[in-house]
């Protein structure tokens, strides 16, 4: 593994199951690494080391074809074949009819991938699946209404952080709909822990906060995180739900890819999804350029993070999650090492 703040053993978000038509391929760095990304003409997703054994060229430069019946990709240079499934090599053209090597015996990465929602999955790992694909909550009809990406400068613990922390709301967001100009109120939340990660239990949102009251009823919302960096705020109005994810991937050196999708089962926001989809845009460039900016300082610095007070609590609680999971071979598996809590703040 390139990335030393990248966990394995855990899913990432990949793709939308948008970005991948039929027949055709996408090249993502992910993890540092060149992977192909793509979907066969039966509409299976499959993910390959975007890097041909042979002469190092990118496959995704090449094309999706068959063999036999058999999704292959074949390599731009020279035609050399891989099985979409499992990136075992099935041609190497080349080779003179009485040549007995078995082109069999190479093969390219392959990566399991799980798709739904309309999102694809990556595990990044050696081994098979030590862990079960995100479970979101959702039904398995529900898509995405917004979809907002923001590729981000800095180190990716400090992005994932970004997802856990209260504190920067009333400062870095300010839109009219959001909290522009109120004043902060004394917060007490209680936090459970989860399978992998803690949660904010379900209670009602702020009142300083104008958007939830576009929603009508009695609203609740809860805030997940899950290790390596997914976060998920369930709002339901016991008739009606919306559900934001974000989840955020390590991609080049220092860099990170943050996607976040909303989805909702109200009629009357469809009406508004335009108008939904810039709030969603807006919001989030708000954290990529302070991401940016805290990066100008920490790519020359060797800067040690100061916590302080409640609201950084969730901070401390990930680094430690991270490092009890990256602990489970020594320890005999992953134990969540947090404890219910109530946290306050003002915000």
């Amino acid at each position: 593994m390139t990335n030393v703040q990248t966990l394995d053993g855990l899913w990432y978000l990949a793709a939308l199951s948008s970005d991948l038509k039929p027949g055709a391929m996408r090249r993502r760095i992910l993890f540092e690494e060149p992977i192909l990304l793509g979907r066969t003409k039966d509409g299976n997703v499959f993910a390959l080391r975007d890097v041909c054994p042979h002469r190092a060229a990118p496959l995704s430069g090449g094309r999706l074809c068959d063999i036999a019946g058999v999704a292959v990709v074949e390599c731009p240079y020279h035609a050399w074949a891989f099985r979409a499934s499992d990136g075992v090599c099935a041609s190497a053209p080349a080779l003179s009819s009485e040549d007995r090597r078995d082109p069999a015996s190479i093969k390219t990465r392959a990566y399991t991938l799980h798709e739904g929602n309309g999102l694809v999955w990556i595990y990044w790992g050696d081994d098979a699946p030590e862990t079960a694909p995100p479970d979101i909550g959702l039904p398995a009809t529900f898509r995405p209404k917004t979809v907002t990406v923001v590729d981000a400068e800095g180190p990716f613990d400090e992005a994932v952080i970004g997802l856990v922390d209260p504190a920067h709301t009333p400062t870095v967001h300010k839109q009219w709909w959001w909290r522009e100009g109120a004043p902060r109120h004394d917060k007490t939340k209680n936090f459970e822990p989860t399978a992998l990660g803690f949660k904010m239990t379900a209670h009602a949102p702020s009142s300083n906060t104008r958007i939830y009251k576009m929603i009508g009823g009695a609203p609740t919302t809860e805030i997940e995180f899950r290790l390596p960096a997914l976060r998920l705020e369930h709002i339901n109005n016991g008739r009606r739900r919306i559900l934001g994810l974000t989840a955020m991937t390590p991609t080049e050196a220092g860099a990170t890819r943050i996607v976040h999708v909303i989805f909702w089962d109200f009629a009357l926001l469809d009406f508004m999804r335009p108008i939904a989809q810039s709030m969603a845009d807006d919001f989030l460039a708000q954290d990529g350029a302070i991401l940016s900016l805290q990066n100008e300082n920490m790519k020359r610095l060797d800067h040690r993070p100061l916590y302080f007070g409640d609201a950084d609590e969730p901070a401390k609680w990930y680094l430690k999650l991270k490092r009890a999971w990256t602990a489970r071979a020594e320890t005999g598996g992953f134990n969540n090492p947090l404890a219910p809590a109530a946290l306050r703040w003002r915000t």
